[in-house]
């Protein structure tokens, strides 16, 4: 079932069709069970990036969701934890998506920290628009000055809205 886009063109005396009543109960459908296109992945397992000055996958097989759109707009969100690596005292750190192999940010990612301290939480959310109806793919990447370890529990989601 899908949205289908309202009459709005009626004229004075106009009768109403069987066609017209079925299209708004299918639109009515649509709003009470939005679409629910949703992939999500925590991760059990510390992962290393040794130094790495070019965006690639964090985990191209866990980290790399993939969910099938009715076209439109989807919501990507990433939450972990980052460490510098050992004897370094700090350390650039950055985090992108790419969505059907296209990253989304710019040189920097979407989101790059310093990470001085030992232990430093790094999240973003970012809107996709006007995605196409289909499959896509989205992969969490990122680069570092020096090497970083992202710890078990990290959270990567999307979900179309």
């Amino acid at each position: 079932m899908a949205w289908t886009t309202p009459k709005t063109d009626w004229n004075t005396g106009e009768l109403v069709t069987a066609a017209d009543i079925n299209a708004i109960g299918e639109n009515l459908a649509v709003l009470r069970h939005p679409s629910t296109a949703v992939a999500a992945y925590t991760t059990a397992e510390d992962i290393n990036n040794p130094t790495n000055n070019v965006f690639t996958d964090v985990d191209s097989i866990n980290l790399s969701l993939t969910i099938t759109t009715n076209g439109g707009d989807v919501l990507v969100h990433f939450d972990g934890v980052v460490q510098r690596g050992d004897g370094h005292n700090n350390t650039e750190n950055s985090f992108d998506v790419a969505v059907d192999g296209n990253r989304q940010g710019s040189e920097d990612g979407l989101t790059r920290t310093h990470v001085q301290i030992p232990r430093l939480n790094q999240s973003f959310t970012r809107l996709i628009q006007n995605l196409s109806a289909g499959p896509h793919t989205f992969s969490l990447q990122w680069k570092n000055g020096r090497s970083v370890r992202l710890f078990a529990g990290a959270q990567f989601w999307v979900r179309e809205i």
